[in-house]
């Protein structure tokens, strides 16, 4: 230890030690970017993403086989506010003229694959599209995912929507549940898979619609599009 003297009095001085640099931050922020035109290429999803922010790289998702697009892809940026920005400004908007669904991706999509927190939204009026419907149930927590089901350009009359805790499912669920929107009363309901869907379940709205076709139709089109591995 050093020392210096005041006044002729010894008086032991600490030499600070230097602050250890701040670690870089090399965590990558991933965006699952879905329902893409089958035409859609890594390019075009670099041309779309990159007025956000720096892009640290884009995958395409293929079949292994047949090299073809499995219409899905992720775009991992270096920052999380870019990430956000996108998720943000780009969701639901047209790539090759289709809308795209943009969602965090989910390292661990047990969430996801089991239907937890999310809904079933039935009755949509034909001109409903699914940044509508995000916007109609935003206000009541945060959004996982949000679709309207839809082939060959038209939809399909129903939809789903995934917060991240059943708590705000459940709230949006009993506020929205036959309300009025563009002249119809819509049906929301807690989404059950079949395999689980019984009235012991507690949910007796579900199961007032077993057998019905939407309800079917709706089950086959989850297992389609939201139980593909991310």
């Amino acid at each position: 230890m050093a020392v210096q003297f005041m006044f002729g009095v010894p008086v032991p001085v600490t030499t600070p030690k230097p602050k250890p640099a701040p670690e870089a931050d090399n965590r990558i922020w991933s965006l699952y970017v879905g329902d893409l035109d089958p035409q859609v290429t890594e390019a075009d999803l670099i041309d779309k993403f990159r007025l956000i922010g720096p892009i640290a790289s884009v995958r395409l998702c293929r079949d292994s086989f047949t090299g073809d697009s499995l219409r899905y892809a992720y775009v991992n940026f270096f920052k999380s506010l870019d990430a956000s920005t996108a998720l943000c400004f780009l969701n639901h908007k047209e790539l090759k003229g289709k809308p795209i669904r943009i969602m965090w991706s989910q390292r661990y999509p047990l969430t996801r694959k089991t239907g937890i927190a999310n809904l079933f939204v039935k009755n949509l009026h034909p001109s409903i599209t699914s940044a509508q419907l995000q916007s109609m149930f935003s206000k009541f927590g945060k959004i996982l995912s949000c679709k309207v089901a839809a082939e060959n350009g038209k939809t399909k009359g129903f939809g789903f929507v995934q917060y991240d805790s059943e708590q705000s499912s459940m709230t949006a669920c009993n506020a929205l549940h036959g309300t009025l929107v563009e002249g119809k009363k819509i049906y929301v309901s807690k989404f059950v898979k079949k395999s689980a869907r019984t009235v012991a379940h507690g949910d007796a709205m579900m199961a007032s619609l077993e057998g019905s076709n939407q309800t079917e139709a709706a089950q086959k089109y989850w297992e389609s599009e939201f139980c593909m591995e991310f």
